[in-house]
């Protein structure tokens, strides 16, 4: 986590009840159109009081360099995205991280297995060995969301 702005994916708030507080009818909402300000979301104060994954030296949130890669995505069509994908991914969003020595952050990410999107004109649904993107999913850009995952 930065020192500037932070954005979390309401849908990727890895601590369940500072996620459903977040989506409360009276705070935010399922899409976040709920809070006025970036803020306002309960979400915002357990980032920037280091509460919200207890032992975590700093949390993994959006990163505002791939702001563009991601608006370019959010901007195709469903039909024309083509990097949503079945299999293994890793949550990384709201993961807890520690510093390490060279003063980068070595984030613990769970690893989930079901329906993920990625952006980016080399994205890749497998990268083979043990390894496994980093991912999210956005029901309304999947082009066919109602379509059984692909077999492991």
């Amino acid at each position: 986590m930065g020192n500037g702005t932070n954005h979390v994916l309401i849908t990727a708030i890895l601590n369940y009840p500072v996620y459903l507080d977040t989506i409360n009818v009276n705070e935010c909402g399922p899409d976040g159109s709920g809070c006025p300000n970036a803020n306002d979301a309960p979400v915002c104060a357990f980032l920037t009081n280091g509460q919200l994954i207890p032992g975590a030296q700093v949390i993994s949130t959006f990163d505002t360099a791939s702001a563009t890669t991601i608006k370019d995505a959010m901007a195709t069509p469903p039909g024309d995205l083509k990097q949503t994908c079945d299999g293994p991914f890793a949550g990384c969003m709201t993961a807890p991280c520690k510093l390490t020595k060279a003063g980068t952050a070595q984030c613990l990410c769970p690893v989930f297995w079901g329906r993920f999107q990625l952006v980016g004109a080399d994205a890749q649904c497998s990268l083979g060995g043990d390894l496994v993107p980093s991912a999210s999913y956005t029901p309304a850009l999947d082009p066919d969301p109602n379509a059984p995952p692909d077999a492991p």
